[in-house]
Order: C-alpha cells, then sequence, then structure tokens
C-alpha cells in the first residue's frame, strides 16, 4: 500500500468508526431493548427471547448510521399465524410510537429516544429454527448470518465500514429494491474474502460477468447474475442475488478509478445541489429529446414491494410506446412527496398519419389473396411483396398515454391506485419541480 492510499484509508476510517460515547449508547440501548422485550414476554405468557443481530451486534456499523436490529426469537415448532400475531404485539408493546412494516412477513419499525437522540429500531419476529438450511421463513438465516460474521471478522471491521462508505458514496449501499446494491452482510462476506478494502478493489477492478465467490467451498446456488456470493450459512443461497447489473459494473468502474487515483472524494464526495429550475431548462433544451411522465399517487406500501411494481409498469409501458412506433431512449422511476413518476424521454415521439404494412410475397397466391381479402386497397407491390398503407391509432405519445395506459401491466397496487384515483400524463413545462425531483433528474443526466 502507498503512503497516499494508507494515509486516505486511515483518515476515513478515524472519520467513520463510531467513537466510545456512541458505541456505550448503542449498546446501552439495545441491552435495555432486549431486556423490555424479554421482560414483557414473561409478563404476557409468550415464549420468545429477543437477541441482537445486524451490523451494531457486529460493530460494522458506520458512526451516525446505526441500524439496531432486534429479532425476537419463537420456537420453530408454532404456526406462521401465531408468530405473527404474537410477535407483532410483544414488538407493539415495547415503544409508544412504531409503524408496521412488510419483508417477507410483518415486522415493526419502532423509535426510541436514548442520549439525546431517537433511534429507529427493528423489531422482526423468527423462527429459532435449527440450522439455516431448515427455515420457515426468510429472515430466519440472520442470527445464523450474525453467529457466522461474529467467529469470521474479527479485526476486519474497520475494513467493512471502509467498502459500506465506499459504496454509499456510490449509491450502490443496501440491498432494498429502489436500490439493488450490496447489503451489509454481503460486504461483510467480501472482506472475509479479501481480507482488507484495498485488496478487494484489486480484485474488483478485474472482475467478470458471473464472478463467483465461495468461501465456504459449498455452493449448490446455480443462478446467473452478475455476482454471486454463495451464503456460508445456506449453500442454497446467492447473497449478492439483489445486486443489479448497474450496481455491479458500478463498482468495478469505481475500483478502477479509487487505485488509479486514489482521493478522499470516494468517500466524502463533494455535496451536489439539485438542479435549478434554468439548469433544467437548458439541459432539456440541449438534449433535444421529448420527456413525458406520468404521475400518480404512490400505493400505501414498503419500497421492497412499491419499486418492482414501478420497474414492472415502467417495462410494460415502455413496450406500448414502442409497439405504436414510437422511439424510447431512456427512462426510469422515482417517488417523491407521496407521488410515484415514471419518466420517459424519447427520440420519436410524433407519428405521420399512415403507416406502411408489409404483406406475404406475390408469388405465395394463397397468402396473398388471404392478404387482400383482409385489406382495402389501394396496394403496392414492393420487393416482391404486397405493401397497404394503414391509418396510424395515435401519432402523438401524450394521447397514446392518456388512453391506452390501462392496457399495460401496472401491478396490483399501482392498478388499484390507477383505477381510483386517476394519473397524470405530463411534460417537463406542466411538472411541478420539487428538490426531490430536481435531485433526481440531477443524478439522470449525471448517468447520461
Amino acid at each position: 500500500m502507498s503512503e497516499a492510499v494508507e494515509t486516505i484509508l486511515n483518515e476515513v476510517t478515524e472519520h467513520i468508526r463510531p467513537g466510545a460515547d456512541e458505541r456505550v449508547a448503542v449498546k446501552t440501548l439495545t441491552e435495555l431493548i432486549i431486556k423490555k422485550v424479554n421482560s414483557k414476554a414473561a409478563s404476557m405468557g409468550i415464549n420468545a427471547r429477543a437477541i441482537s443481530v445486524g451490523s451494531t451486534a457486529r460493530d460494522t456499523w458506520v458512526s451516525g448510521e446505526a441500524d439496531i436490529d432486534i429479532f425476537i426469537m419463537f420456537p420453530a415448532d408454532i404456526s406462521e399465524h401465531e408468530l405473527k400475531e404474537k410477535g407483532l404485539l410483544l414488538a407493539k408493546s415495547v415503544s409508544d410510537r412504531y409503524e408496521e412494516r412488510y419483508a417477507s412477513h410483518p415486522y415493526i419499525h419502532a423509535y426510541f429516544r436514548h442520549g439525546g437522540r431517537e433511534y429507529g429500531v427493528d423489531l422482526v419476529p423468527c423462527f429459532a429454527v435449527k440450522d439455516a438450511t431448515s427455515l420457515k421463513s426468510a429472515v430466519d438465516r440472520t442470527p445464523f448470518h450474525n453467529e457466522y460474521v461474529i467467529q469470521k471478522l474479527s479485526g476486519l471491521e474497520d475494513e467493512v465500514r471502509l467498502l459500506k462508505q465506499f459504496l454509499r458514496c456510490l449509491g450502490i449501499y443496501g440491498s432494498e429494491q429502489r436500490r439493488k446494491g450490496f447489503s451489509g452482510y454481503l460486504c461483510e462476506l467480501l472482506i472475509l474474502k479479501y481480507r482488507s478494502f484495498l485488496t478487494l478493489l484489486k480484485h474488483a477492478a478485474n472482475w467478470r460477468y458471473g464472478e463467483r465467490i465461495d468461501i465456504e467451498g459449498h455452493g449448490q446456488y446455480r443462478g446467473k447474475d452478475p455476482l454471486i456470493v454463495i451464503d456460508p450459512v445456506d449453500p442454497r443461497r446467492n447473497v449478492a442475488a439483489a445486486v443489479s447489473s448497474y450496481s455491479f459494473c458500478r463498482l468495478i468502474d469505481a475500483a478502477r478509478e479509487f487505485l488509479a487515483k486514489p482521493s478522499r472524494e470516494f468517500f466524502f464526495p463533494k455535496e451536489v445541489k439539485p438542479l435549478s429550475e434554468s439548469e433544467f431548462r437548458s439541459i432539456l433544451k440541449d438534449r433535444g429529446t421529448y420527456f413525458v411522465i406520468l404521475r400518480f399517487k404512490a400505493p400505501d406500501v414498503v419500497e421492497d414491494i412499491l419499486f418492482p411494481q414501478l420497474r414492472k409498469a415502467e417495462s410494460s409501458i415502455r413496450r406500448l410506446i414502442e409497439r405504436n412506433e414510437f422511439v424510447v431512449y431512456r427512462s426510469d422511476v422515482t417517488v417523491d412527496e407521496g407521488y410515484a413518476l415514471l419518466v420517459f424521454e424519447l427520440l420519436v415521439w410524433q407519428l405521420p398519419g399512415i403507416k406502411k404494412h408489409i404483406g406475404p410475397p406475390v408469388t405465395l397466391r394463397k397468402h396473398a389473396e388471404k392478404f387482400k381479402k383482409r385489406h382495402s386497397p389501394p396496394f403496392l407491390i414492393e420487393n416482391c411483396r404486397y405493401v397497404v398503407e394503414l391509418k396510424r391509432e395515435y401519432t402523438d405519445v401524450m394521447c397514446l398515454l392518456k388512453n391506452e395506459l390501462q392496457s399495460c401491466s401496472l401491478g396490483r397496487h399501482l392498478s388499484d391506485v390507477v383505477e381510483e384515483a386517476g394519473y397524470e400524463v405530463l411534460t417537463p413545462e406542466e411538472l411541478k419541480l420539487t428538490p426531490g425531483i430536481c435531485s433526481f433528474f440531477r443524478d439522470y443526466f449525471g448517468n447520461s
């Protein structure tokens, strides 16, 4: 390691490593919540116990980013219905302020004030299964992840922190559907494999699509993903399954850039302000493309349900546009101030009133006769095939989307919202430019 790189990494580590006061506060609050859960369980006659898992349990969290995860372990022989009912009842009983969320099954995100600040805490019911191959729900693996990492990672915690901070600044940290990046557990496994942040970057700079990492050498996963990291506690699972091709390639590119020209800005980038309205209008004019934005109320569901449906809708609507011979250059989705927006940038957005429909070769008599019965003259012959001119149903993409959106596959929650509250088809001039939308377009144009 060069002296310059070592200096940068040491400076960053000192900045992102939690201090003594922060560690004590997190530890004290975690122990307090566990004690409350266990006490409530005993008083309510519920056979369950709480444990701490995740980055705060494994000492791999970045300063200021403490996510406290408490799992409430229930006997594996109870029903899923009983787990949900008693688990949520117990979780709700230890906090006055909380919201119910849903992953593989419902859990509680609670808020606790401690030491002058508020912490968000996930309280997640799960089954205490005997091993990670005997799962009754997806979250049942997490306690095994916890044990594995604590046993193996000792001494490498700061390397994990460096990786998390690097990925966060690239916008690819987190496995949720909105981001499709690298989870905290995946970061820990990558450091376990390569033993340091810098060594990981040196290898990542040469990764190929389908890169496979199997720390325990027992993998049974045969899927095709950009990155495959076999779960050490479950050989059937790819821990990196959520990583999109974009996130995979973004890390490869950033690894090469950092190794070529190391800088603190990879960990603490300069603040980028949202686009101003004048900048936005100027960029649109220079591009010369046409933007159309679909806007509707976002369904009241968690992001990991919402964003897959938005992407599904984006894909279906794009196919509708292209079937009608308009040309989409790029598209994307976002959510802002309670509204979902699907953004389509077009190269061709208006078409003439006629279109050419090519029929069978003239020499194929039977097919030719059927074609001529189906269509009205005049018939042209081009390259030995019949050709007929048809009137185009939609000559403007805005008109198409205003009339045909509900023919698209939008997903259950989006379909319900569109049916109940309707939707808008907007041009950029009609769009209210909020700070969130301006930040979205800053990223969109930056990724062109």
